[in-house]
């Protein structure tokens, strides 16, 4: 006895393209679209004087941790001297020798070399 499959036609599917008009591209009307043009480069430069604004107060919130405009001038000067970063370096080459000394002292050892396997069988006590 032979089998048959009963095949069903499956529905074809139609694509119909359209060509947009301009009008067609803005759902509410063309004021909406022309509001969003304006909007966007007028966010954009709004967005700039924030990070302009933040970035200048952060400069006058550092000046006023070491205690003014003219204080800061001064810690700038010895950050940029030749000294301090000299005196610097050298605090940050001993921490790390300091570290790496730490590092092999605290770290484990394994011995690689020995090879040999005991036979003894372990006692168990009661």
């Amino acid at each position: 006895m032979v089998f048959t499959k009963k095949t069903t036609k499956t529905p074809a599917v139609m694509v119909e393209t359209k060509k947009l008009s301009a009008k067609d591209t803005c759902d509410m009307g063309s004021c909406c679209c022309k509001m969003k043009h304006f909007l966007v480069p007028v966010l954009l430069v709004i967005n700039l004087l924030l990070v302009v604004w933040v970035l200048f107060n952060q400069m006058n919130l550092e000046a006023d941790r070491v205690g003014g405009r003219d204080n800061y001038k001064m810690v700038q000067q010895i950050y940029k001297s030749d000294a301090f970063k000299a005196q610097q370096k050298q605090q940050i080459e001993q921490a790390l020798q300091m570290y790496d000394q730490w590092v092999t002292t605290t770290t484990p050892t394994v011995d690689t070399t020995s090879t040999t396997t005991s036979t003894e069988t372990p006692v168990v006590t009661q």
